[in-house]
């Protein structure tokens, strides 16, 4: 049976890029996950070319969330209480904040002002149907 895990929390240390024995190339990294007033060490494997690009890109201290299978051992270092061991080899790697890039400042230039137009005087209807000015009348008119 397989479990799978959504695991969020901050990078400790740069991730590495290793070699496997086939020479396929891994990343590896450690996710420091806070639980409530302690941390959850998680050790993420990726083995996706595209995940592990992403996860490449981030740094010490960069807010991560890995999704993936994930495992649990019980392990007992010399002379020491049994520990436990959380892994999860990683599927799906998003940053949750992006590391700073550097931006291009882009020069505006700046057009002329624009001079004003001179719009016509409104048209007769006959000078719209037939393109003919009315004359103008100026007849005295008898009352």
């Amino acid at each position: 049976m397989t479990a799978h895990a959504l695991v969020t929390g901050v990078l400790y240390r740069q991730p590495e890029q290793r070699m496997a024995k086939t020479g396929k190339p891994f990343v590896v990294a450690t996710l420091k996950a806070m639980c409530g007033d302690g941390a959850q060490w998680w050790k993420v494997i990726v083995f996706s070319e595209s995940a592990g690009a992403e996860l490449m890109r981030l740094g010490d201290g960069d807010a991560v969330s890995v999704q993936g299978a994930m495992k649990a051992e019980l392990y007992r270092p010399e002379g020491g209480e049994p520990r436990l061991s959380l892994s999860v080899v990683a599927d799906q790697i998003l940053a949750l904040r992006q590391p700073p890039r550097q931006r291009e400042r882009k020069t505006v230039e700046r057009q002329p002002a624009l001079e004003p137009l001179e719009l016509p005087l409104p048209l007769s209807r006959r000078e719209r149907c037939t393109g003919v000015a009315e004359p103008m009348l100026n007849d005295d008119v008898p009352f």
